[in-house]
């Protein structure tokens, strides 16, 4: 066996090795047993579909006729995009030609809305979704529509209720941080680092590397095999062509083939709409670890979860001056022009930048013509309406144990699973 062919094996099996026990510690760190989320006492959720209910709340113009029919999409045991995707091959049409305005949890009973342009206006049924058709608009659903969500959920496996009880009217009164959960991190594997990252820092190859060897817990066996090959045989073009299997990847591939040092060419090739994703996941990262920063300059108790892109920082209770400042806050995601509410908040994220190499004119990137950076103001706290626990009693399916059922909503883009995060504290 060759030297050059010893290394590409030994540096596969230590990629290989190192995503492992990445996800391992990932996994043991956050208390992550398959789908239920484990606290330091004990209590689990999720043990069930039906233990994590979700109701998407959408202001939809609705109108008599248009060219994008609006439906009801009821799900369990999928994403959003694995259902969307199912939803096109049935009806022989294009992923493309299906919207949503959120991505909705995997393990879980979620409702939402999608619109499809020249949809069917039939419903569908299958053992994991329920298509329902709602009426017809005139443009297709977008975030901007949503409104927020509708919760409820069990908690299961807890010895007693009382911590929980007490946490609930903490949480009434004080709120909780509202960071980006690690569902907005789906796409980030530690060992790789953030595609918008490498974009910005116009490290090209690096970027492609990111979005075809990124090796992510929810991927399948043999996707993630393929993934480790493409690492493993990196830049020999006609052989990852040859193991590539979706149109993204063969097209990427083909284009390194033709021109094998055109990375930012290569690019192109990307779905929009996936970049798009995977910049939002870096506007989240560094968004949290702003208001991560910012937490930590106020001198109060925290509690630290931690998360897969960092730790998620909570306070239990504020003194009034901290309430009122961090109640009133609302923090801006990166781009070139950002809004900042004080000068602290503002040389924290210009600190955050320059240790990543980064400056605010780095997000004027057009390395991506058809994607591009924009800021939103998202508020610091999230408050939740109306939370309460409806049902307290025995747990039929832990012996022994206790459950509560709590129902609550949120405005758009905050996180159930980060209130529940706060209430196993």
């Amino acid at each position: 066996m060759s030297s050059d062919r010893f290394s590409k094996r030994w540096r596969i099996w230590i990629h290989s090795l190192a995503t492992k026990l990445t996800l391992i510690l990932f996994f043991l760190g956050r208390g992550l047993v398959g789908r239920k989320i484990i606290s330091h006492n004990g209590g689990v959720i999720k043990v069930r579909p039906e233990d994590f209910q979700v109701i998407e709340k959408a202001a939809l113009p609705l109108v008599p006729r248009g060219s994008y029919v609006v439906y009801r999409l009821t799900k369990k045991g999928l994403t959003t995009e694995e259902a969307c995707r199912l939803i096109s091959r049935h009806f022989g049409l294009p992923l493309s030609s299906i919207a949503w305005g959120g991505r909705k949890d995997k393990y879980g009973l979620t409702t939402q809305h999608i619109t499809i342009h020249e949809g069917p206006e039939t419903s569908w049924e299958t053992k994991n979704l329920q298509l329902e058709p709602l009426g017809f608009m005139e443009r297709p659903i977008g975030p901007d529509l949503i409104e927020g969500n509708s919760f409820q959920v069990t908690l299961r496996r807890l010895k007693t209720i009382e911590a929980i009880g007490q946490a609930v009217e903490e949480v009434k009164n004080y709120g909780f941080p509202n960071f980006f959960d690690d569902q907005r991190f789906r796409s980030y594997d530690p060992q790789r680092g953030f595609f918008a990252e490498k974009i910005l820092r116009r490290h090209f190859n690096g970027a492609l590397q990111v979005f075809l060897t990124s090796i992510t817990p929810s991927m399948k066996k043999k996707e993630k095999e393929r993934r480790q090959s493409f690492f493993h045989y990196w830049k020999e073009w006609s052989t990852c062509l040859n193991l590539a299997q979706t149109p993204e990847e063969k097209k990427v591939f083909t284009a390194l083939v033709e021109a094998p040092h055109d990375f930012k060419k290569a690019l192109q090739f990307i779905p929009p709409a996936e970049v798009s994703f995977l910049y939002a996941a870096y506007q989240a990262h560094l968004w949290n670890e702003l208001l991560r920063r910012l937490i930590r300059r106020y001198e109060m108790p925290l509690f630290s979860v931690p998360g897969l892109e960092g730790e998620y920082l909570f306070w239990r209770v504020l003194r009034p001056g901290d309430k009122e400042y961090f109640h009133q806050l609302a923090l801006p995601t990166a781009a070139s022009r950002m809004k900042f509410p004080d000068e602290l908040s503002q040389s924290i994220f210009l600190e955050i930048l320059q240790e990543k190499g980064l400056t605010l004119a780095s997000f004027r990137t057009k390395a991506l013509r058809l994607v591009s950076f924009r800021s939103f103001l998202r508020p610091a706290v999230a408050i939740p309406h109306n939370l309460e626990i409806i049902n307290a009693s025995d747990d039929e399916l832990y012996s022994g144990n206790q459950k509560i059922t709590l129902s609550f909503a949120l405005p758009r883009g905050s996180y159930g699973t980060m209130l529940l995060k706060r209430l196993f504290l």
